[in-house]
Parts: structure tokens; sequence; C-alpha cells
């Protein structure tokens, strides 16, 4: 009801609609695209997580060290090294490579705090989500660790396979 003003000139009534309205109105969009668009750049940056092999995170070393990512390689059985601290504490360290027959990059992962898995063996598949420091050593985070344990899914034999079904 306050949008309008009257002003009597010329003794007849006219109607004038006060132009600050429209430019607090336009103020105040442009506030919210430019609010809605930096929450939704932030949120998209700040979440996003990188998903490499051994063999590509040493290649972007140097860009990866400090970001969270995922890095995927085979378990060397060898240097599975589990150390109970104390009571509530204690360190699990083992090396992951891309290719278990030409292990020449290794990764070293460190998971701090983590039981040690009963999957966590020689040539398992492990996905580690964590960070690298400067020196090569990647931290898990907690929670971390994903292994499959190529011995428990076996390939079935073909030959009792069922008819019908294709076989890959």
């Amino acid at each position: 009801m306050a949008d309008v003003t009257w002003q009597n000139t010329d003794e007849s009534l006219v109607l004038e609609k006060p132009r600050r309205n429209r430019l607090m109105f336009a103020v105040g969009g442009a506030v919210l695209i430019a609010a809605v668009v930096f929450l939704v750049v932030n949120a998209m940056s700040g979440s996003t997580q990188l998903y490499k092999t051994v063999g590509e995170f040493y290649a972007e070393q140097s860009r990866l060290t400090g970001r969270d990512l995922r890095v995927a390689g085979w378990v060397i059985g060898d240097s599975i090294v589990y150390t109970q601290i104390d009571a509530h504490n204690s360190r699990l360290e083992f090396d992951i490579v891309d290719d278990l027959n030409n292990p020449t990059q290794k990764l070293h992962v460190v998971a701090l705090n983590e039981p040690k898995p009963d999957l966590l063996q020689n040539e398992a598949q492990a996905l580690v989500e964590g960070k690298a420091d400067a020196s090569g050593v990647f931290h898990s985070n907690p929670g971390g660790l994903m292994l499959k344990c190529p011995t428990r899914y076996e390939e079935m034999d073909p030959a009792g396979h069922p008819a019908g079904v294709p076989t890959l």
C-alpha cells in the first residue's frame, strides 16, 4: 500500500510509482543469483574426489599431493606391516602397485587406528581413500581402506554353466 504516492498538480491527481523499488528488486535479484552460483561452485569443487591408479598418481604427483583422492592397486603381501601401538592406537602399512608382475612403482599406504582387515593379503585389490604427503606416502582416511580378495571370487567352470545363459 506504500508503493504509490499521490501528488496534486493542476488540480488533477496523478498516480506516480517510485523508481527506487525497481532498483532494489534488481539489486536483490542479482545478489540472490550470485549467492546461488557461489554455493554451487563451492560445493562442487570441495567435494570432488579423483580416482587414480598408482601410475597415474606418480605421473601427476606434484599436482595431487595434499588432495583428497582414491588410489587403486594390487597389494604386495610382503610389505604388509601391522603394529599395535597401545590399546587404542595402531598403524597399518602396505604397498600397492598397478602390475604385480612389474612392481616398479609402489605406493606406500599408511592407515592409522584401523584394524587389520582379514582380506588384506597378497594380490588383493585395494582401493584407498586419503591424501599423499610431499614424501609420497599415502595416508588413508578413517574407514578409507576397501579390499577385494581375488580368492573369494573365482570364475565358474564353463562345464557347470547353465544352458541358455551366455558366458563372457
